[in-house]
C-alpha cells in the first residue's frame, strides 16, 4: 500500500481516525457481530482509506462519512464471507437481511426538489448499487479505483454500474407515476 509522504496527509488521516471511529466500528460491529473482527475491520478499511486520502478534501463532510462508511462496510462484508467461506455457512442470509436494515448514507443530500427525489430513489435500491453509484458519481473515483476498494474487477464494476443505473432510472419513473397521481 502507499505510505503517507507528508505531515498533512497524516493529519488528515489521524481526524479522519478520531471523527470517524465510532462510526466505523458501529458499522463493522453490526455486520461482523465480533469486537476483534470488527477492530481489525476498522483498521483493514483505514489502510485503504490512506491509500486514497489524496481524493478526500472536507473531513468533516457527509461526502468523507460516506466513502468511510462504505470503505468499512465492504472490508467487514469480505471478512465475512471469507469466514462463511471457511465455515461453508451461505451469505445470501446476511446480505438479505443487511438489505432491509437501512444504514443511512447520506446525512444531509437535499438542495433541491429534484436532488431529494434522486437520493430518496438511490436509498431504496439494493445497498451495492447505492454503494457504488455514490463512488462513482459523488466521489469520482474511477472504475478501476472503485474495484480496487472493493475487491472486484472493473468488469464487475462496470456491471454494477449498469445494473444500478437501471435500477434507479426504474425507481425513478416509479416515483414520478406516484407523484403525478398525487398531483392529479
Amino acid at each position: 500500500f502507499i505510505m503517507i509522504i507528508d505531515d498533512d496527509e497524516r493529519s488528515k488521516v489521524e481526524y479522519i481516525y478520531k471523527l470517524y471511529y465510532g462510526t466505523m466500528y458501529n458499522v463493522a460491529y453490526s455486520i461482523l457481530n465480533n469486537q476483534s473482527m470488527a477492530e481489525d475491520a476498522v483498521s483493514e478499511a483505514l489502510i485503504k482509506i490512506i491509500d486514497n486520502i489524496k481524493k478526500v478534501d472536507d473531513i468533516a463532510s457527509y461526502r468523507t462519512r460516506g466513502f468511510v462508511v462504505i470503505i468499512v462496510r465492504s472490508v467487514s462484508i469480505d471478512m465475512l464471507r471469507s469466514l462463511n467461506r471457511k465455515r461453508d455457512v451461505p451469505l445470501d442470509d446476511y446480505i438479505e437481511f443487511a438489505k432491509n436494515q437501512g444504514d443511512p448514507v447520506f446525512d444531509y443530500l437535499s438542495i433541491s426538489e429534484s436532488c431529494r427525489r434522486i437520493s430518496d430513489c438511490i436509498k431504496v435500491l439494493n445497498r451495492s448499487y447505492a454503494d457504488i453509484l455514490y463512488m462513482k458519481i459523488e466521489l469520482g473515483l474511477t472504475n478501476s479505483e472503485i474495484g480496487k476498494l472493493l475487491n472486484i474487477s472493473q468488469d464487475n464494476v462496470r456491471n454494477r454500474l449498469s445494473r444500478a443505473r437501471r435500477a434507479l432510472l426504474e425507481q425513478l419513473k416509479k416515483e414520478e407515476t406516484k407523484y403525478e397521481k398525487r398531483t392529479i
